[in-house]
């Protein structure tokens, strides 16, 4: 069977058209792929601001005409560029595993001293949504903060963009990481007559003359399905085309990227409104991320995680043990570095800071790598200590996908600062927990939320018919420890955070 599948002519889409043509050979060896490249209205346009062009199609309706004069076969999109509304005559048949869904912000090397000194930034970005979401997110995340965020309109591909960055009167740009991934990555993706390895080249030369940050999800949400390719193609094909197609689907991805744009298109959709929506589906529950302003002035501020299993029973107040009960239960003892410390910390690729507690006497090492931090409070007082924070778990635990291989050209080493008890490895101590010999009086509470373990094991030790009751944490390793401890069939539960966790709650309170 012989198809042609079509894109817009940047390299980014070419790759994109690439992957999904290789995908389906993969699953499809008797497939005869062609490809057919060309530009849209969007890209025709390169002197208005998106936000000043029409709101729907601008990078997808010319492909969709040819859809249904049967001149292509399919069309690969960047699944955000697509209108929320479907006139009915394609179909969105398939996607691919979704990349990195982040935003990323490169500041230029040669800028960052003066950013510090005036406190301030010049960003360049088209997207209402970041210019919306970003500003205050900036001022505490960037080292010593900032009082001034300033954004300039650029458009043009990423290439272009970069070299707008380098050598216009601009500090920053950002962009979507997976268009960088996948830019990075498209050497694999050389065609006889298609070489990417110049466009990858002059890239890493970009970004070597930056520092970057991977900007989080629970403040800054991507447009919806940002890092989602889809493959769209004419209704009366569906059933022909769509078996080949299946082939090739990720569900997950499927759902998620299709919550999310319903979450958009019930505040009105387009590129132009100020919303960054996030949906990811996990085993045991769903998170959102909904952050922005409607055209209408609603503002809009969301990040959870929904549990299948809701809580079961009305909940009184009395039964809710509040962490700020146990929050001080310990002192803490500096211990500090030794030049094999020293030395361990310098051969890592990353540091992550798990914890603010940072003895003086690692910060000169410090400034040197790459930081990561496990949440967003963490960043903002890593920050405030002149730290440059290059990313955070966001409160997802270590075992999310960091995505940091293609942008660092390798699989990064981790090294993770953090207490002398605590079981993430590998790590270096840079404090010990001494308890305090305070009692805790458990009483008849039945509901427990933990931010860490050591908190929860320090509380077992003073009151052992804790280990029976309901218990909560975060996704990361408090979450691993605590089903360790306490075994198969113990009722724990993990969410985003302690708000997410009063959030739920609060909606069971009698």
């Amino acid at each position: 069977m012989r198809l042609i599948i079509a894109s817009r002519k940047s390299d980014l889409a070419r790759i994109q058209a690439y992957m999904v043509g290789a995908a389906l050979i993969e699953k499809n060896s008797s497939l005869k792929i062609e490809y057919s490249f060309r530009s849209s209205l969007g890209d025709q346009n390169q002197d208005d601001p998106l936000w000043k062009m029409p709101s729907q199609g601008v990078f997808t309706q010319d492909f969709r005409n040819d859809l249904i004069q049967g001149k292509v076969d399919m069309v690969v999109h960047s699944w955000k560029d697509l209108p929320t509304k479907n006139d009915g005559s394609t179909i969105l048949a398939a996607t691919l595993p979704r990349a990195d869904h982040k935003d990323l912000l490169l500041v230029k090397k040669t800028a960052i001293k003066s950013i510090k000194q005036q406190k301030a930034i010049k960003i360049l970005s088209s997207s209402p949504r970041r210019m919306y979401n970003l500003e205050g997110f900036l001022k505490n995340a960037f080292p010593n903060g900032l009082n001034k965020v300033e954004f300039e309109d650029v458009r043009g591909n990423i290439q272009t963009r970069l070299d707008k960055l380098l050598s216009l009167d601009a500090d920053g740009l950002i962009v979507a990481k997976a268009a960088i991934d996948r830019l990075l990555n498209a050497d694999q993706f050389n065609q006889t007559n298609d070489n990417f390895d110049n466009s990858v080249l002059a890239i890493k030369k970009a970004l070597d003359k930056c520092e970057f940050m991977v900007l989080p999800a629970s403040h800054n949400p991507p447009a919806a399905a940002q890092g989602a390719l889809v493959v769209e193609i004419a209704k009366k094909r569906s059933k022909e085309l769509g078996k080949i197609l299946a082939t090739i689907n990720c569900q997950q991805t499927f759902d998620d990227v299709k919550a999310e744009r319903e979450i958009l298109a019930s505040h009105g959709g387009g590129c132009h409104q100020k919303i960054g929506v996030w949906v990811k589906t996990l085993k045991y529950g769903k998170i959102t991320s909904v952050q922005g302003e409607t055209d209408a002035g609603i503002k809009l501020k969301q990040f959870n995680l929904t549990h299948t299993n809701q809580f079961s029973k009305k909940i009184s107040l009395k039964d809710i043990f509040h962490p700020n009960r146990y929050a001080n239960m310990f002192l803490r003892q500096d211990i500090l570095p030794s030049a094999k410390s020293l030395k361990k910390m310098a051969n890592a690729d990353v540091l992550l800071l798990a914890s603010t507690h940072i003895p003086n006497d690692y910060l000169a090492e410090i400034e040197k790598q790459i930081i990561w931090a496990s949440g967003v409070k963490s960043w903002f007082k890593l920050a405030a200590k002149n730290i440059w924070v290059n990313g955070v778990d966001d409160n997802f635990g270590s075992n999310e996908d960091r995505g940091l291989e293609i942008l660092l050209d390798k699989s990064p080493s981790w090294l993770t600062l953090t207490h002398a008890d605590s079981p993430s490895t590998p790590a270096i101590a840079t404090y010990k927990l001494i308890p305090k010999n305070e009692q805790i009086s458990i009483g008849d509470e039945e509901y427990f939320y933990w931010r860490s373990s050591s908190a929860f094991k320090r509380a077992l030790e003073l009151d052992p018919k804790i280990k029976d009751k309901n218990h909560a944490c975060g996704l990361g390793q408090t979450y691993i420890i605590l089903k360790e401890i306490l075994g198969e069939g113990a009722k724990i539960t993990p969410y985003l955070n302690e708000e997410n966790w009063l959030e739920e709650i609060s909606k069971c309170n009698i």
